[in-house]
């Protein structure tokens, strides 16, 4: 993880001097905005429990994203949004007293300054361009690691072993082959009537699934009988198939579903188990439960926090 961590902060300096927020500011314009940061006398947008939000904060995280100027009041709402959220974790984190070894930030820092220089490019040089301090960017990296920190500190191996048991298909390399059957109207209601009627016949062997796809469907694969051909718990696929063919068995039919792309039935023709280990999966369980875990102390946190948007 260090190393892709190292890559990602180096990505994100250069960010500041290839593409800062607001390009065509004067450079009196960028020292004012400098100062703000500095000296917090920026509008505040938001205040989360009493913390406050200014512009400065969201200029800076623009920054970081590679958000334009011209882009920035499209999205302004949800980076936001993003903002209360980084500020929810950062209280949650230091009421848990969660904080990484500030040797970590350091050598992530050095790593990175050295492959800098290896590129010709100065750390300070580019930093000062972008109109903020090593110490902004220490706070803001902090934060990542402090959270790495509290889910290794939580995820125990006995809890690993437990998510791999319960949901190894996830993880260990698996596949399916499936099919669906897809309507598309303007009455949800209405299509999942229809493929309960569609589905009562492919099971009582009056139809088979390809013939009914062929017949029904009105999904782009219709004529190949619905295939949607191989795939794994992650990647190939969005939510729901996934989530629906992984819980199906070899010849089942699912019951109508209603999604993002309409009202679905799944069916699941081929299935592989797969071959990778406990050990072999560790990273990729960890970065998905720290995504789960994540999203919930959010959502508790947001539940219970004062949020004033001025």
């Amino acid at each position: 993880m260090t190393k892709k961590f190292s890559r990602a902060m180096l990505t994100w300096v250069l960010i500041f001097a290839v593409c800062p927020l607001g390009a065509e500011q004067s450079k009196s314009q960028k020292s004012k905005t400098a100062k703000s940061a500095a000296t917090n006398d920026s509008p505040v947008i938001a205040r989360v429990n009493g913390q406050p939000i200014t512009e400065a904060d969201l200029d800076f995280f623009a920054r970081t994203l590679k958000i334009t100027s011209d882009e920035l009041p499209q999205r302004r709402e949800q980076m936001i949004e993003r903002l209360i959220d980084r500020q929810l974790l950062r209280a949650f984190l230091a009421q848990k007293k969660v904080a990484s070894d500030p040797q970590r930030l350091d050598a992530h820092l050095t790593q990175l300054k050295t492959r800098l220089k290896a590129r010709g490019e100065d750390f300070d040089k580019l930093l000062a361009k972008s109109g903020f301090t090593e110490e902004t960017l220490r706070r803001e990296l902090t934060l990542p690691l402090d959270w790495d920190e509290y889910v290794r500190r939580e995820t125990t191996d006995e809890k690993l072993r437990d998510i791999w048991k319960k949901r190894k298909h996830e993880f260990d390399g698996s596949e399916v082959r499936a099919a669906q059957i897809v309507l598309k109207s303007d009455d949800p209601a209405v299509d999942e009537k229809k493929l309960a009627d569609v589905r009562q016949q492919i099971v009582s062997v009056k139809l088979s699934f390809a013939e009914a796809a062929k017949k029904h469907s009105q999904a782009p694969n219709a004529a190949k009988g619905g295939d949607l051909g191989r795939f794994g718990f992650r990647g190939k696929q969005p939510p729901p198939y996934p989530q629906i063919a992984f819980e199906l068995k070899v010849g089942e039919v699912s019951e109508p579903i209603r999604s993002p792309f309409g009202v679905l039935l799944l069916t699941v023709t081929e299935r592989s188990e797969g071959q990778l280990s406990l050990e072999d999966a560790r990273l990729e369980i960890l970065q998905i439960l720290s995504a789960e875990m994540q999203h919930d102390v959010l959502t508790r946190e947001r539940a219970q926090a004062k949020i004033d948007r001025p």
